[in-house]
């Protein structure tokens, strides 16, 4: 079979689908970088104009790699006190977003472009009205929340992507052993949390965490709760 059949084939086979789910394979196995049109049509055993049937542009393509993971929001039931839905809001993307958190950087650009994403949006506004926010601080807090979420999931403590097992390995032991040489007199308490400070035993109180700090700070500065 000559090479041009071969490529045809390849060509015929594609999809915005098949793109995007080699786009984030890459993400994941070399970093957000290595996601260009001409290395993806390399991976995929195309010619780079096979990729422009269904993403004119690189930005067309990341966005379809950020659209894939707002796909992937379950919405929550908008129902209950207002603290408990928007906490059930930011775990909805924290969530989505986990699984790529090389793509997860990519999120803010289509949260208001996307359906899932207007729905949370919505739904974290409401929330903030309910509390007593003006609209202008909603607006605010609805993007420090995006902001957030995405800090959370590319964190180096659980983000393990973009790099081998071996290198990362390599790079951690090296920060830790940077924090290590530390004058105890001084950082007695660093000291104490170098390993936790660099890797995370337990992901799933990360994020809960996370997602339970921030949902307290609107709480806690609720003109609501300031009159009241």
């Amino acid at each position: 079979m000559s090479p041009t059949k071969t490529v045809t084939k390849s060509a015929n086979r594609l999809s915005r689908a098949v793109v995007v789910d080699r786009a984030l394979e890459l993400a994941a196995a070399e970093g957000l970088e290595a996601v260009t049109v001409r290395r993806l049509a390399t991976a995929l055993d195309v010619t780079p104009m096979a990729l422009y049937w269904h993403f004119r542009t690189k930005d067309e393509l990341l966005d379809g790699c950020a659209d894939r993971l707002l796909d992937g929001v379950e919405i929550p039931a908008d129902d209950g006190a207002w603290p408990e839905r928007m906490r059930a809001a930011m775990d909805a993307l924290v969530a989505a977003i986990r699984p790529h958190p090389q793509v997860a950087v990519l999120v803010d650009r289509r949260m208001l472009q996307h359906p899932s994403g207007l729905a949370l949006t919505e739904m974290a506004l409401g929330c903030l009205a309910e509390a007593g926010f003006s609209t202008a601080d909603a607006a605010q807090i609805s993007w420090h929340a995006l902001a957030t979420a995405i800090v959370l999931v590319t964190g180096d403590q659980v983000d393990d992507s973009g790099t081998q097992a071996d290198e990362r390995e390599v790079e951690l032991e090296q920060k830790a052993s940077l924090l290590r040489g530390l004058p105890p007199d001084r950082y007695p308490h660093l000291l104490a949390a170098v390993d936790d400070m660099v890797r995370c035993a337990d992901t799933e109180r990360f994020f809960d965490l996370g997602v339970e700090l921030f949902v307290a700070g609107i709480v806690g500065t609720a003109p609501k709760k300031r009159r009241s």
